[in-house]
């Protein structure tokens, strides 16, 4: 007998007013609020936070807030405060994911942080600017009718989350900056990142977690042209195991693309469907163009981007919470949910651009040809991966933080040329080319930057009377 053979799926419970959720961990989160209870993760401690805030910034938000030029100084601290609880939230589960025996993670993020808070704000200002903030909302908005579109929850929330807020932090850590530096340019980043994920959920709201962790952006009806190529699938069939093995493997190549990091990976969902089944849109990016490594993938004519569809049985799991977070990651619990998988359809993305009309479905059974092509091209990347030296590896993950979180977004608003040609995007600010010599020094890297960013001690508040203009305007 299963642990949760005879028991009921209680999920629909943590959609009811006042529930507190599930803890999924039992740490507990302190930030800016030393001397006061200590705030959980999950449902409850999206609450706490939302009680704290001194602004309505983290309840909804009408269009009209959201199409507001800037931030208030209050309105910025509660979401200095909510970002650096929802980093916690999502990724003290996952810290070790941060340490890989190839890639040197920890040095290539907080790089790639501290470039993001330089670089980003004159980016997006120009980005708004060519095509207005009802444009940037529009951005949003395109995801309600794609797949295989990284318009998604992980990428929108690193702007935000990770630009200004692990950014901010880490440039304060390192002591190159105050806490009332740079405020214009965080209204920048952060007003992006509110117009994009707004235009997208059309709900008030930003983020999943203050949602009860649901990601449901997808119109009805394309939904339905979804969910009519769905092929049932029973647990331990040969279906079963080509889809579970499919997705496990391209999910693996789509990690290594990315440089061992989730922007290749995209969840949406759970959508409940009239059967009562659960729907969950895995979009796994395998073959990014703008990444010169990704030659390989070209070499086994892989796809942009591969899109599963599956279906999950609530009863059969005894489903108590699910939670698609804003790193665009499933949840569940009991933890494992592949053998409730009921249903599943495959589809393909070419090029970043090319139309849904032209999207295809692959069945299942013909799943073969692409598994060994996505393996091949995983192999060879490993292969090209394990020659690169430190300082190459390390460049090229910056780059994939510091380029591919807001690629997306510039590529949609046709200015992703000009930031190329007329913002050097590609190149590397001077500040930030010294800083490879100062991360690993004192344990920076690798202990002074992660305890600030989990702890949350290093999401410094900006001053009451601080003024919304300041940049930086001195070096002493």
């Amino acid at each position: 007998m299963t642990t949760t053979e005879g028991k009921r799926a209680t999920y629909k419970k943590r959609y009811e007013p006042g529930d507190d959720g599930l803890r999924f961990q039992d740490l507990t989160y302190t930030g800016n609020f030393v001397g006061m209870e200590p705030v959980v993760d999950g449902i409850k401690g999206d609450r706490m936070m939302k009680e704290r805030a001194k602004s309505g910034v983290l309840e909804r938000v009408s269009k009209e807030d959201v199409l507001r030029d800037e931030f208030t100084i209050p309105e910025l601290n509660d979401l200095n405060n909510y970002l650096a609880w929802n980093i916690w939230d999502v990724l003290v589960m996952r810290a070790t994911e941060g340490v890989s025996g190839m890639i040197p993670r920890q040095e290539y993020e907080i790089l790639a942080f501290m470039h993001e808070f330089y670089r980003w704000p004159e980016i997006l200002r120009m980005t708004t600017k060519e095509v207005g903030a009802q444009g940037i909302m529009d951005i949003g908005a395109s995801a309600r009718r794609e797949i295989g579109t990284k318009v998604n929850a992980v990428h929108d929330w690193c702007i935000g989350a990770v630009g200004f807020g692990m950014g901010r932090c880490g440039l304060l850590a390192l002591e190159v900056i105050g806490p009332d530096d740079y405020i214009g340019e965080s209204n920048e980043i952060l007003k992006f990142m509110q117009r994009v994920l707004w235009g997208k959920r059309q709900d008030g709201f930003i983020l999943n977690s203050q949602d009860n962790y649901r990601c449901q952006i997808h119109e009805p009806d394309f939904l339905s042209q979804i969910t009519s190529q769905i092929e049932p699938i029973e647990n331990g069939s040969p279906k079963h195991s080509a889809f579970t093995q499919f997705n496990a493997a391209a999910e693996l190549l789509s990690f290594l693309d990315h440089y061992d990091c989730r922007l290749g990976l995209g969840d949406t969902g759970p959508y409940e469907l009239p059967d009562g089944q659960l729907l969950i849109l895995r979009d796994l990016f395998v073959n990014e163009e703008a990444f010169h490594w990704s030659d390989v993938c070209d070499d086994e004519g892989l796809p942009h981007c591969y899109t599963l569809a599956l279906t999950i049985d609530p009863e059969k799991m005894s489903l108590a919470e699910i939670r698609v977070n804003d790193i665009s990651t499933t949840f569940t619990r009991p933890k494992n949910y592949i053998e409730a998988i009921t249903g599943g359809a495959v589809f393909a993305r070419e090029k970043w651009d090319t139309p849904m009309g032209e999207v295809y479905p692959i069945k299942i059974d013909d799943l073969a040809d692409h598994l060994g092509r996505v393996q091949s091209a995983t192999l060879k990347l490993y292969s090209k991966t394990a020659r690169m030296n430190r300082r190459d590896l390390i460049w090229n993950g910056q780059y994939v933080y510091y380029v591919d979180m807001i690629l997306p977004h510039l590529r949609l608003a046709g200015t992703y040329e000009k930031a190329c040609q007329d913002y050097d995007l590609w190149e590397i600010d001077q500040r930030v080319a010294n800083y490879y010599y100062d991360i690993t020094k004192r344990g920076f890297a690798q202990a002074t930057v992660p305890s600030k960013i989990f702890s949350g001690a290093g999401y410094l508040p900006f001053s009451e009377d601080a003024d919304r203009r300041n940049s930086k305007g001195r070096w002493l």
